[in-house]
């Protein structure tokens, strides 16, 4: 019975394992388009998940990993923590002059 549930916890552990570098993976490999997304999403208000994963995960690309790190930064600057929720107008201006330089690149 022991074997038994430790097999179980044992295997829910790989497996959310996995899930978490599947995604870490995916996330790596985000491109121009995959970050305006992001912004944009979180500018219309339409999810907030996405953005938490746009901002947790690192990016390969160094130049959109900066765009993310200024992302983080402007978070944590307006709505005091991580996770882009209530930025306010300063902070959404922000959001926009950083959509636009992504746009024109």
């Amino acid at each position: 019975m022991f074997s038994v549930l430790i097999a179980i916890i044992l295997g829910i552990v790989v497996f959310f394992s996995w899930a978490t570098h599947r995604t870490k993976k995916r996330h790596a490999a985000f491109t121009k388009a995959d970050v305006i997304l992001a912004i944009e999403n979180v500018l219309s208000g339409e999810t907030h998940d996405e953005w938490d994963l746009f901002l947790t995960w690192a990016i390969r690309d160094s130049y959109l990993e900066s765009i993310r790190q200024k992302c983080i930064a402007i978070s944590r600057e307006h709505s005091g923590n991580e996770t882009g929720k209530d930025l306010g107008t300063p902070g959404e201006e922000k959001l926009r002059m950083i959509l636009g330089e992504l746009k024109g690149a």
